[in-house]
């Protein structure tokens, strides 16, 4: 029997805008012909409390994620029936689960907000926490209207960082059909490097950017490519642009430490689109990286 490639896994809280990213990662699952997981986690911290009747506040927690849980998996088999679905009850909080899923994962997809447990995630200290440690990408789905743009914005730096994201951004492309928006937003030095020609510096940004996309070009020679290098903040341009996209991709930059960088934070925030933060190592590769498509080699 072949082995099961990792799956595809969704923090759900029962709330509408955890629906909305159980939908997402669901489509996610079969464009990328994987398996989803769905996760609910119940938190410990109830019924560490001294003298709490836990037992029946236990079963209580646990009977409710197992209900929302249910509620779910029929949700995308109703959607995707011949989509293999799996549920995990986690007795654990909510970051500690989803970080403990990423171990397996091919990616992790949670909610912009919600009720408090996934689908608030990324939101909160302890949610910022987990994208900037974990080690599969995380996938922020926001609710509102879904167009298909049929655009992927991939916003990238001069680092080795940007590696990992193109990867990312290409393989989603190819799944869709769509055009990569290659985006290096940059502002001119200040201070004493000011003296530099600005003009000679676009020119010298733009020759950089398209010598770090050359070869993805190459790779994916299917898809179509633009490249922006607009000098303006960063933060601000992935916005705009993420409201005529499908996805907006970005690196967390570094292989340990805190990886969730201003520009991936700020994007979580205020993106028009979901986002994906992609970890990279030492060398812009991650683990994350080999569980990828059977059927399209790593490259």
């Amino acid at each position: 029997m072949a082995e099961e490639l990792p799956p595809v896994v969704v923090g759900v809280d029962g709330s509408d805008p955890s629906r909305v990213a159980l939908r997402w990662a669901a489509e996610e699952a079969v464009l990328r012909d994987r398996p989803l997981r769905i996760v609910y986690a119940v938190g410990p911290w109830a019924c560490d409390i001294p003298f709490y009747p836990e037992p029946m506040m236990a079963e209580s927690l646990h009977e409710a994620g197992r209900a929302i849980l249910e509620e779910s998996a029929e949700e995308v088999r109703g959607w995707h029936p011949g989509l293999g679905v799996t549920t995990v009850l986690g007795v654990e909080p909510p970051a500690v689960a989803l970080r403990r899923q990423a171990e397996e994962a091919y990616e992790v997809v949670v909610g912009h907000r919600g009720r408090g447990g996934f689908a608030s995630l990324l939101l909160g200290s302890v949610s910022l926490h987990m994208a900037g440690y974990a080690n599969a990408p995380v996938v922020v789905v926001r609710d509102g209207e879904r167009t298909v743009r049929r655009e992927i914005v991939v916003g990238i730096d001069l680092s080795k960082h940007a590696a990992a994201a193109l990867r990312y951004a290409f393989d989603a492309a190819i799944l869709r059909q769509a055009l990569v928006r290659v985006i290096f937003a940059w502002c001119p030095p200040e201070g004493r490097y000011a003296v530099l020609e600005v003009g000679e510096l676009a020119v010298a940004i733009r020759q950089e950017a398209h010598r770090i996309v050359a070869p993805w070009r190459e790779r994916y020679p299917d898809i179509a490519v633009a490249e922006d290098t607009p000098r303006d903040h960063p933060v601000k341009t992935l916005v705009e642009a993420s409201a005529d996209a499908d996805l907006a991709v970005v690196a967390a930059r570094g292989h340990t430490g805190l990886r969730l960088g201003s520009v991936s934070h700020g994007l979580i925030h205020h993106a028009r689109c979901p986002v994906a933060v992609v970890p990279s190592g030492t060398d812009g590769e991650a683990g994350w990286t080999r569980r990828g498509h059977p059927d399209r080699p790593i490259v």
